[in-house]
């Protein structure tokens, strides 16, 4: 549940800030076209009051679609700050000049300092704590929540795990055991090696500025991390609590579900060494196609499920609990029993077996 609530939280962000900013980086709401005169104009404007301190990147023309039509005739000028080397964005509204956006880009770049600032100010906490390799940060105020929210990317290569080693170096993960204990709690994923050349720009300052060109399309600062649906990985000082794989109305399979969740959480390797968990995203699920296989054995692996990454006999595994697919017969809230399941990443090895109860114990009173 946690991964789905925060993947509807970051697209609503998403929204918020869309709509604040006028940025976009979906195609169909964000298009450049080709008009010369605002263009022209903007251009003449950076190069006469900001030559050899702003570089212009981009003038897009913001094309809604509905119900977004108040963007009608806008324009999104982007901005590259040459003291800082981070990006910013000003909004060209219908007939505004060159002295509006003179006085525009005065503010949005006053603002954008203030930002990097407190973006390198977040970047030290981290790298006192040892935090090292290919990561960048987020630290900033969501218009949504109104409080601070710090989200860290941070990259791996996962055929570390076919090889039965740990994902991250043990100084990386002795420091990120040291991170989630932070002010705000910071929200760790842990990315695919692969993806770096996309996220070139904030891995190079080690912060995501208030606007990065990911993947060529300009996402604001509240868009960090894509979603989250590139991540394969959440680092942090607990597991979910996963409430829903047994309802109260079974107490005694209850009861030995969550005896066998907690077995995990309190045996877990990276537990018992660094007081971290790792719980796998939707998106590493879908790579090693455990949904499918699971469902081909009629359990399911959705937000009514558990799992960690974890190492057992010198193999490193996803340790997970689910339920069958289908409801027991006569009780829609009801399930027939509840299955353990080890994927073994060397060796592609998907092994289930049902949690025993206690002899002459019916699962339901």
């Amino acid at each position: 549940m946690r991964w789905i609530r925060a993947l509807g939280r970051r697209r609503l962000c998403r929204r918020v800030c869309q709509r604040a900013l006028g940025v976009a980086a979906l195609p169909w709401l964000l298009v450049a076209c080709s008009t010369a005169a605002p263009a022209d104009m903007v251009a003449r404007t950076i190069d006469s009051h900001f030559a050899g301190e702003l570089q212009l990147l981009r003038t897009l023309q913001l094309q809604p679609s509905e119900p977004m039509a108040r963007w009608q005739g806008r324009y999104g000028v982007y901005l590259r700050d040459q003291a800082t080397g981070s990006d910013f964005m000003v909004r060209l509204e219908p007939g505004e000049g060159a002295e509006a956006l003179r006085d525009k880009v005065l503010v949005a770049r006053a603002a954008s300092r203030e930002f990097v600032a407190s973006q390198r100010a977040a970047l030290a906490q981290l790298q006192r704590a040892g935090v090292q390799g290919d990561f960048f940060s987020l630290r900033a105020l969501s218009p949504l929540y109104g409080s601070m929210r710090w989200s860290i990317a941070v990259f791996a290569d996962p055929q570390a795990l076919h090889k039965d080693a740990d994902l991250l170096d043990e100084a990386v993960l002795r420091a990120f055991s040291e991170v989630v204990h932070l002010d705000p709690e910071p929200m760790i994923d842990i990315y695919p090696a692969s993806l770096k050349p996309a996220y070139a720009q904030p891995l190079a300052k080690g912060y995501h500025g208030m606007v990065e060109f990911i993947r060529g399309a300009p996402e604001t600062f509240m868009q960090a991390q894509d979603s989250g649906g590139d991540a394969h990985w959440r680092l942090g000082a607990q597991a979910r609590p996963a409430p829903y794989i047994v309802s109260a109305r079974q107490p005694r399979l209850r009861a030995a579900c969550y005896a066998e969740i907690e077995a995990m959480r309190r045996h877990n390797h990276l537990f018992q060494r660094y007081r971290i968990y790792l719980e796998p995203s939707r998106s590493l699920l879908e790579a090693y196609q455990i949904p499918a296989r699971l469902q081909a054995q009629g359990l399911r692996q959705g937000h009514t499920a558990f799992a960690l990454l974890d190492r057992v006999q010198g193999r490193m595994v996803l340790r997970g609990i689910v339920a069958p697919d289908a409801f027991d017969a006569g009780d829609i809230h009801a399930v027939s029993g509840v299955y353990a399941y080890d994927y073994v990443f060397a060796t592609d090895e998907l092994r289930v077996r049902p949690l025993a109860l206690p002899d002459g114990v019916p699962a339901s009173p």
